[in-house]
């Protein structure tokens, strides 16, 4: 069986990460799916993304009741820009088969990336697509590589997550409890 590698910056992890990559799981029939927590991404390193050991702590939060999710550190204990195909050949030398989950917004990109016909030849790209999603008009040559699959539509954004925060608004029913314990007892993203 194969397992799922999904990364992100997770800052905060929320429903919408968990719903939809438990959606993955069933579908592909997957062993496992591994949540990766980036250091820095490679499209975003003009992000800020707060500390690295509190975006995994809320991983291991949100996740620790499902035994078919695990967490790595893989990329936070590199520390530096986390490029993919890196990644990858580090899981492959443990796992045999690896789907590397990611969003039709990721695809769209998908040329930017480092090495992308290597992360082809190391593993299957499965692609969540949401029912609002739409195909662009012009498509990269990797929209014919991947395997979509149709995930629920849940509309919840860290970046939401994080506003709401700021602005002292509540984040039940967008966050695991855990996870919102964890942002108020470490005043996170205050």
């Amino acid at each position: 069986m194969a397992i799922g590698l999904y990364g992100g910056s997770f800052d905060p992890i929320h429903f919408g990460h968990l719903i939809t990559t438990q959606s993955v799981l069933e579908q592909r029939n997957l062993e496992q799916i591994i949540f990766m927590p980036s250091h820095i991404s490679p499209l975003k390193q003009d992000a800020k993304p707060i500390a690295d050991y509190h975006r995994l702590e809320m991983v291991k939060l949100a996740i620790e009741t499902n035994p078919q999710f695990s967490v790595s550190d893989l990329e936070i204990q590199k520390g530096n820009v986390s490029y993919t195909i890196d990644t990858l050949i580090e899981i492959k030398k443990k796992y045999v088969e690896i789907e590397l989950i990611i969003g039709l917004d990721n695809l769209c990109v998908f040329d930017k990336w480092y090495k992308t016909e290597e992360i082809f030849e190391l593993a299957k790209v499965i692609v969540m697509k949401r029912d609002v999603d739409r195909l662009p008009n012009t498509k990269n040559i990797f929209f014919d590589k991947a395997v979509f699959v149709d995930t629920p539509t849940i509309e919840i954004s860290s970046t939401d997550i994080r506003h709401r925060v700021k602005n002292d608004l509540p984040i039940d029913y967008l966050v695991p409890c855990k996870v919102k314990e964890y942002i108020s007892q470490n005043r996170l993203y205050k």
